[in-house]
């Protein structure tokens, strides 16, 4: 194994070697070349010896033109031949000989190049020093990103207001002063972009597209468009949530910035990686429902944890099918795009320093009984008030007697520290542009024993080896280090305040409580020994061709290859109860080793022509996408002692090994026609046709097409000249798309291990094997057929803009397991059966609702809600009630027996009927029978589905002060909390729990039932409404003025200080209503690590 991943490691750094090699030669030869521009010293700059006696001015003049490359333009009349004027004898500057003279002169002089300007003036004011005006005239071209002129382009000397504007060829002539280092170039859709002058006096400038900009242009799959252009239902998250608010992963920035993207965040673990991403909801019951994520143009299939939003330029959300269609099999789930940050060709250095440091700390953490109050329930439950030793063990009443209560969140919990520095280079030259960082992050969870710290090292560079070749690579060197495990709060939620957690030297209780060894310490988990490292490259290296002879028609060779290799090794030794108890000696160990591959290589044709008021894009793609899964584990246990921890599997008494592969290859072909005429009605016509190994041989292959349809209506004449509508489109779109969805050989039949007893006597073991699956080849893909009408509208000049969108979608061949008869020892088989279908609306609202001079203040809203629907499962009309699928409900829903209250002191007579007394959970009784059972009276309550989600950002400055926050919203949602399950205590009130109101006599609550271990026999869930308002983040910021700046040589610096999780309005008293369904471990998400509330304290400062 470790032969292999060395040969792998090899290979991949010999061919990054070969590749970095070539591109630093490229590099050194563009540095080595002569540049076109003529470099002209200043007047300052040569000196010279004059040895003149009293000379008059054309005697100076004539001079200093025989000593140098000056030449000087005057009239003759103006010269004064009567004055003369001393001169030392001694080597000066041109410029401090000049100012001599216009001491004794009324001639003022004006250096452009290497001429010099001699103007007389009329008058000369007293105690005024003359000064020599020194110009230099540049002049070059700016053109777009396709290398043609663009005219109207402003050039603007920095910290001046002089500038020009670039004519109808995009060239452009400026005379700046001599002093001038820098040049700005802008254009409307493009970024505003900074050049250093270096004495040149030719410029030439592309300008880079503004790809983030919502008014102008939006990445879309492979390619950019006219934001105006766009017919598919297309998102961008808005830059403050990225550049202005600190975040350990870019999900942070984008739950609740995007309308119809639900984002579920189910712990508040130090990663922040175990987060469930829906867009436009659920389609599939049992299948992914992710969607994909493509980073730099190569599908991205690692941990999100690994992306370091510091390097993010742009993300968008591609909602509709014509918009992901062009993904084909993984797009019906929704695609998101990420693109980092690029440097900029003709650009000077620009430095960048982000960092910040923040205190997290516990917060919404449910009140847990104290010992005082254990100790009454426990009495109370067990009716034992009067003779605690009947109920009570030796520890626990020392325990109680001493004082000693344990509160096992608070032991379990701290105030951490998490810190993130990140320092990034970009700059560019005629030829070459690169964007390179830094980043180490380093989180402390508020889990004692949870750590994360990465660190990414990203170089992005492009080349352009002629006008018409180019070369690029987007790089990521990535170190993750997990080390630790978190304490279970799946114990310390429940554990016994009774019990004793420290030995008197201060080490763990193997037992916290000596008389029930049932129970561990909730806090072993923090003395286990534990390694986890993670290594991560990603690379897309890819070649840019434009066909010289062929106007507008280009090629792109894109290539990407992502690995990871994770290496996690755990000792859980003998202060420990697992490994005290291990058998055969002490200690168990886990060793095990995960390594990832996926390779990409995409032949992307684009032809782009305007003739007229036509404008054609057509886009062709042929790729080639192969993944592989390899995972070696090797558990074992009872050791000779803990010395050696889990470097000692050979001398143990137990040992299991398991492996697992999986490869999978994915081969596509898709075409895009993009049609405008007039910029007023639009076209896009997408078809794709995939083949995946993982499907039946029938089915290997699906074709995939859609159709959206435009229409600017802002363009026509009856709008074109409105002062109230600035934009209004109209978008319709209807198409196909796939979901494979299975994983590699789930076609196949398969066997399972089954040893047996065999040989002569019998007693000999022998390796076996038994039909553990049947195989199908006509598995296939999950069909999404779906339709989406939008509108995109803006008024009042962009003031106030936003979109609405309507889609439905029905998904068909859902991939579920089929119930089939066990006379073959196979219970289920997977097929392509069933049907769901999926509806929702879209609201986005953005808005200037004060621009002053120095205050301004904008908002923006997002609103969406989402409806699914189960309309077939097996083809047979029939419910599937053990998996809990109803055909006509939602895919999740609570179903069980129903909480009807609870029987009051009233009620006794009726409560007999259903075997209950007064105090007892009062059961609904569906069908009226007097009679509770499981066939009859469950049915289906709440809604595990919100009645809709919504956020809110809003930004509001003053002069340099600005104050940004975020709401998020989710309404609707009722489900059962799991902390108040009454079944949580076991026998004999062995464990804990969350404080309650209990029902007495003098309490007759109808929410809650009395403390008694018969008054919810059948475990009725009590739900709680998990609506929620949350205040996810508020930011104060202050941006330093560049005059204070400049001398430091700073461009700009900017503090700020960040509270996350502020504060959240709800009803919900669990963990958090955010938490949902069960960990990887099969625990409830609500026994998990409480949310943090976390205040951070940041600076970004960038250098000139």
């Amino acid at each position: 194994m470790k032969r292999k991943l060395l040969e792998s490691f090899y290979m991949v750094s010999k061919y990054t070697l070969y590749g970095f090699t070539i591109v630093t030669l490229c590099i050194n030869l563009l540095i080595a070349k002569d540049g076109k521009a003529q470099k002209y010293k200043s007047a300052r700059e040569v000196y010279i010896s004059l040895n003149l006696e009293k000379p008059d001015v054309l005697t100076v003049l004539n001079s200093i033109e025989s000593k140098t490359d000056f030449v000087f333009l005057y009239d003759v009349k103006d010269m004064e031949r009567n004055v003369r004027m001393e001169i030392p004898n001694q080597t000066m500057s041109v410029a401090e000989v000049l100012q001599i003279v216009s001491k004794n002169t009324p001639l003022r002089f004006r250096q452009v190049n290497n001429n010099i300007d001699i103007r007389k003036v009329k008058s000369i004011q007293k105690d005024t020093e003359p000064e020599m005006i020194v110009t230099q005239t540049i002049n070059g071209t700016i053109v777009d990103e396709n290398g043609e002129g663009l005219p109207g382009a402003s050039v603007i000397v920095k910290g001046t207001s002089i500038g020009t504007v670039s004519d109808l060829n995009g060239s452009y002539t400026l005379e700046v002063p001599d002093d001038a280092t820098t040049l700005i170039f802008s254009y409307v859709g493009y970024l505003t972009e900074e050049v250093p002058i270096a004495g040149k006096s030719v410029i030439d400038h592309q300008l880079t597209l503004d790809i983030t900009s919502l008014n102008e242009v939006i990445v879309v799959g492979y390619g950019t468009q006219r934001k105006s252009d766009v017919t598919g239902s297309v998102a961008s998250v808005e830059d403050y949530r990225l550049e202005n608010v600190p975040n350990t992963n870019f999900t942070q920035a984008l739950q609740g910035s995007v309308s119809g993207v639900y984002i579920s965040n189910n712990s508040a673990g130090a990663e922040q990686g175990d987060v469930n991403i829906r867009i436009r909801g659920q389609n599939s019951i049992a299948a992914n429902n992710e969607p994909l994520i493509v980073l730099d143009g190569v599908p991205f299939s690692g941990n999100i944890s690994q992306i370091n939003q510091n390097d993010i330029e742009s993300i968008e959300v591609l909602k509709d099918v014509s918009s992901s269609a062009i993904y084909g099999t993984r797009g019906a789930n929704g695609v998101i795009l990420i693109t980092t940050k690029k440097g900029a060709y003709g650009s000077g250095p620009t430095i960048t320093y982000s960092g910040y440091v923040g205190v997290q700390s516990a917060t919404n953490v449910p009140d847990v009984l104290t010992g005082q109050e254990f100790y009454d329930f426990k009495l109370d439950r067990l009716d034992a008030e009067d003779n605690p030793a009947s109920v009570l063990t030796e520890s626990e009443i020392e325990n109680f007697e001493a004082g000693r209560f344990t509160d096992w969140i608070d032991l379990s919990t701290r105030t951490s520290i998490q810190q993130e520095h990140s320092v990034s280079i970009s700059s560019g030259t005629e030829k070459t542009k690169f964007y390179v960082s830094g980043t180490y992050l380093d989180v402390e969870g508020i889990a004692k024993g949870d750590e994360f710290k990465r660190y990414n090292l990203r170089l992005n560079l492009e080349q352009s080896i002629t006008d018409w070749l180019a070369l690029g690579t987007n790089s990521r060197l990535g170190y993750i280090d997990r080390g630790g495990v978190a304490v279970n709060f799946n114990e310390a939620f429940f554990m016994n305040p009774l019990t004793t957690p420290f030995e008197e030297d201060g080490s763990l209780t193997v037992y916290p409580w000596p008389e029930d060894e049932f129970f561990s310490n909730p806090l072993a988990n923090s003395v286990f020994t534990n390694e986890d490292e993670e290594y991560t490259v990603f690379s897309n290296i890819y070649l840019d061709l434009s066909f010289p002879f062929i106007p507008g028609l280009s090629y792109k060779l894109n290539t990407g290859f992502e690995y990871s290799n994770r290496d996690r090794n755990t000792y859980r030794g003998s202060n420990t109860k697992v490994g005290f108890e291990a058998s055969g000696g002490v200690g168990t160990s886990t060793n095990r080793q995960d390594r990832n591959r996926n390779y990409l290589v995409e032949n992307i044709i684009t032809y782009k022509k305007s003739f007229g008021k036509h404008n054609l894009d057509f886009t062709g793609l042929y790729s080639s996408q192969s993944t592989d899964e390899q995972r070696f584990q090797l558990d074992a246990e009872g050791f000779p002692n803990d010395r050696l921890t889990f470097y000692q599997a050979e001398l143990a008494s137990l040992i299991t090994p398991s492996n697992l592969y999986r490869k999978s290859t994915l081969v596509s072909q898709m075409g895009r026609i993009n049609y405008g005429y007039d910029s007023k009605y639009l076209i896009t016509v997408t078809a794709r046709r995939d083949g995946f190994s993982g499907f039946g041989a029938s089915e290997k292959y699906a074709f995939f097409p859609s159709v959206a349809l435009g229409w600017n209506i802002a363009e026509e004449s009856f709008l074109s000249n409105s002062s109230q509508v600035s934009s209004l489109k109209l978008r319709l779109s209807h198409g196909k798309i796939g979901n494979q969805a299975i994983r590699p050989f789930q076609t196949l039949a398969r066997l399972s291990p089954q040893s047996y007893l065999g040989g002569d006597d019998g007693g000999s073991l022998a390796a076996g094997f038994i039909p553990s699956s049947l195989g199908d080849d006509g598995l296939g893909w999950e069909t999404t057929t779906s339709s989406n009408i939008g509108v995109d509208y803006g008024f009042f000049g962009g003031r106030l803009q936003g979109s609405i969108d309507y889609y439905i979608s029905d998904t068909e061949d859902l991939l579920l397991r089929r119930t089939i008869s066990s006379v073959q020892g196979i219970t289920n088989i997977l097929q392509n059966i069933g049907e769901t279908k999926n509806k929702g609306l879209e609201i986005l609202l953005s808005g200037t609702i004060i621009d002053h001079d120095d205050f301004q203040w904008s908002a923006d809203l997002n609103f969406s809600f989402n409806r699914n629907e189960i309309v077939d499962l097996y083809g047979d009309g029939q419910d599937d009630i053990a998996n809990r699928w109803f055909i006509g409900q939602p895919i999740n829903v609570n179903y069980g027996l129903g909480f009807d209250g609870i029987w009051q002191e009233r009620d006794s007579t009726s409560a007999a009927l259903y075997g209950a007394v007064p105090g007892d959970v009062r059961i609904k009784d569906v069908n009226g029978d007097t009679l509770i059972t499981a066939d009859d009276d469950r049915e289906i309550f709440g809604n595990l589905q919100p009645d809709f989600i919504a956020g809110l950002g809003s930004t509001i400055s003053y002069k340099n002060f600005s104050l940004n926050f975020f709401l998020y919203t989710e309404q609707g949602v009722e489900r059962p909390n799991s902390l108040l399950g009454t079944e949580v205590f076991l026998d004999g009130v062995r464990t804990s729990g969350v404080k309650r109101d209990w029902w007495t006599p003098e309490n007759p609550i109808n929410s809650y039932p009395r403390n008694n271990e018969d008054s919810n026999t059948r475990n009725i869930a009590f739900v709680e409404d998990a609506s929620f308002i949350r205040m996810r983040d508020v930011t104060l910021s202050y941006n330093f003025p560049e005059s204070w700046l400049e001398n430091l040589g700073l461009k700009n610096v900017r503090v700020y200080s960040t509270v996350r999780n502020l504060f959240t309005i709800t009803d919900w008293t669990g963990t958090d209503p955010e938490w949902r369904g069960t960990t990887t471990s099969g625990f409830d998400r609500q026994f998990s690590i409480p949310l943090n509330r976390t205040f951070i304290f940041g600076i970004n400062a960038t250098l000139k």
